[in-house]
């Protein structure tokens, strides 16, 4: 079975909803039945800074739990031999292009997202 191209591209959806079962948690049980590798683009990009943004969330100006951690399920999926990517476009657009990014995820251009995509034998948008 070839591998998988998961493009995530929206960030921080349903952070309330999806503590613990958040796109990079599927992400994961779909890279253990499947080799994947994951691409962030967009505000998914975010995903990919070291140190992440972690502000607790407040509603109604009540704090409350905690987002979901997505640093440890990046890492999960990198011990667990998912390639890690995240779109340099991306990162200069949200002026992060020199941001320190976590252990195991590499900027990639255009180009070489074409080129990953091109070895994959599908294409998903997660």
């Amino acid at each position: 079975m070839g591998s998988t191209l998961a493009i995530i591209e929206r960030s921080h959806r349903g952070t309330v909803e999806q503590q613990y079962a958040h796109v990079l948690w599927l992400a994961h049980g779909l890279h253990r039945q499947s080799p994947m590798i994951v691409l962030l683009r967009g505000a998914a990009a975010l995903y990919s800074l070291n140190p992440q943004w972690e502000s607790p969330l407040e509603i109604g100006g009540v704090p409350w739990g905690s987002y979901p951690d997505y640093r440890s399920a990046l890492e999960r999926l990198r011990v667990d031999g998912a390639g890690l990517l995240v779109a340099a476009d991306s990162l200069k657009r949200l002026g992060l292009d020199d941001a320190q990014l976590l252990p195991g995820i590499a900027a990639v251009d255009d180009d070489e997202i074409v080129r990953v995509a091109a070895e994959c034998d599908r294409i998903w948008y997660l």
